[in-house]
């Protein structure tokens, strides 16, 4: 019978990893060579396009442009990348990996009098929008939470201009106090909170954005800002499965 083990355990091992795989729901890691993964939210021709450097994994990323003399696109100044529903369905009462990095070159000028919105989850319909928000602010990262109309400050981080930052969150959305979400930035994690509520009583979980919202103003005229790695995976996912370029966390999830 001793042969049958290894036999058996490969089996079994390569159950679990296709299990895992099929958790992905989600990859735009821009290497199709287009843009073509993701809903585009864009003003102008070049808001959204493919640049080979920088890149945090592979061939490509993408850079979005953003000008204080952009008309506005859905009520905003905008260059964004949208998962919208049509894209990645997102269920309720679920909980959800997304992996994301982002990359704010040297010159980067947040907004005077707000902050720049580059990853959020919007909700489907109604309520206050975005839920979940991590931004750039004057002073560094501000990670924000609005899913119950009071916008909380979840962590206020150092910023690292000129390198990529890895983001990864873990959430469950719920629109009982039973959620949750936690965030790494570079496999640390930043924020972690149990028992809440994540989400407006919708009949789907919110979508995630990411891209350029309200990062220009009057004495701002133009701001860019590079993005790679986009992964999400449902229920069964893994910090692993989504991390940017494979990163792993300094702390177990």
């Amino acid at each position: 019978m001793r042969p049958l083990l290894p036999l058996f355990l490969c089996l079994v091992c390569g159950a679990l990893a296709q299990d895992q795989k099929s958790s992905v729901l989600k990859v735009c890691d821009f290497e199709t060579g287009d843009l073509t993964q993701l809903g585009l939210q864009k003003a102008q021709e070049d808001s959204l396009t493919l640049v080979t450097s920088p890149v945090r994994a592979g061939k490509f990323a993408a850079k979005t442009l953003l000008r204080s003399s952009d008309p506005e696109v859905n009520g905003g100044q905008r260059a964004e990348f949208s998962d919208g529903k049509r894209m990645t369905k997102i269920e309720m009462e679920k909980d959800y990996w997304y992996g994301l990095s982002i990359f704010v070159p040297e010159d980067f000028k947040a907004p005077a009098k707000s902050n720049a919105v580059l990853f959020q989850w919007h909700t489907q319909q109604g309520g206050p929008s975005p839920v979940l928000s991590i931004r750039v602010n004057g002073e560094g990262w501000l990670i924000n939470g609005n899913a119950t109309e009071k916008r909380r400050a979840l962590a206020r981080l150092p910023l690292e201009k000129g390198k990529w930052t890895d983001w990864v969150v873990h959430v469950r959305w719920s629109a009982k106090a039973d959620g949750f979400w936690t965030i790494w930035k570079n496999g640390t994690e930043v924020v972690n909170e149990k028992d809440i509520i994540t989400q407006y009583p919708e009949a789907l979980g919110p979508y995630a954005k990411f891209g350029q919202y309200h990062s220009v103003d009057a004495e701002t005229s133009q701001n860019v800002v590079y993005f790679d790695e986009y992964r999400v995976a449902g229920p069964g996912g893994s910090y692993e499965l989504v991390a940017p370029a494979g990163g792993k966390p300094s702390s177990p999830p």
